[in-house]
């Protein structure tokens, strides 16, 4: 499998693992932060993960908890958190080394519709920014209809969705 001119099949399993690190970003649905860490250092993982050093480490993080509404709990620990709070360190992590492919497992499913809405517009101002793309898996017709594309998976094949994706300015 060809990703960006890179045969992944071809790579040893560290190897892989350096690709995926550097490549991709995960939202999982379970959310998987640390709760010995605080939410800085969740969404600093990646960065140290990669060897990026302060202070552009430090201005990254910060950026993108203030991008996600999360700044002020910086300095808390990720197990004080709500789940709404969880799923945007989350997202914050997942974006904050600027990964080519975006993984997401119903990434605004403990938010509010208008936070929702924040972060889904941020995932995309993100993906567009850095030239990346996403995989969104959801049960919300707000979130998918965020995408460009949608497709729907019934009894076990995956076709082209009956809802249409809303228009985006692009």
């Amino acid at each position: 499998m060809l990703f960006e001119g890179t045969d992944l099949a071809t790579l040893d399993d560290d190897a892989l693992t350096r690709w995926r690190r550097a490549s991709i970003g995960f939202v999982f649905q379970a959310f998987h932060v640390l709760p010995y860490l605080t939410v800085l250092q969740n969404v600093a993982l990646p960065l140290d993960l990669l060897g990026v050093g302060d202070p552009q480490r430090q201005q990254r993080v910060l950026q993108m908890l203030k991008a996600c509404g999360i700044a002020a709990l910086a300095p808390r620990y990720a197990r004080e958190l709500s789940g709404g709070e969880l799923q945007r360190v989350a997202i914050a992590r997942a974006l904050v080394h600027r990964p080519r492919l975006v993984l997401a497992d119903e990434p605004t499913g403990n938010l509010d519709g208008r936070t929702a809405q924040q972060i889904l517009g941020l995932l995309r101002e993100q993906l567009h920014s850095n030239a990346a793309g996403a995989i969104l898996i959801t049960h919300s017709l707000t979130a998918a209809r965020s995408a460009d594309r949608i497709l729907e998976l019934a009894a076990g094949q995956l076709r082209p969705a009956t809802v249409e994706p809303a228009a985006h300015s692009r």
